[in-house]
């Protein structure tokens, strides 16, 4: 199984590429659906990492697809704005 980034900034993708991890950078609502749907129906997807500021302006995309799906696991994680802003809550 592979991890899959879903990144608000380059610099967060970078990194994460450097360690293996594909992804993307994304700037919308709507790119965020977009590919948060396609990473979630991949069968070679076991995590999807989201980042902290893209996770709070889609956290509701997000709360949605994990009530009724346990897998891929959803996993935010801190990015360059990190303590700016609250962590989303429990999905």
């Amino acid at each position: 199984m592979k991890m899959y980034l879903l990144s608000d900034n380059a610099d967060t993708y970078t990194g994460m590429r450097l360690a293996g991890v594909g992804g993307e950078v994304i700037h919308t609502r709507e790119e965020f659906a977009d590919s948060f749907a396609k990473a979630a129906a991949r069968d070679d997807v076991g995590i999807v990492l989201v980042t902290e500021k893209l996770a709070g302006e889609s956290e509701d995309i997000i709360r949605e697809y994990v009530k009724s799906n346990a897998r891929p696991l959803v996993t935010v994680i801190p990015d360059r704005h990190a303590g700016e802003k609250e962590v989303p809550g429990k999905w």
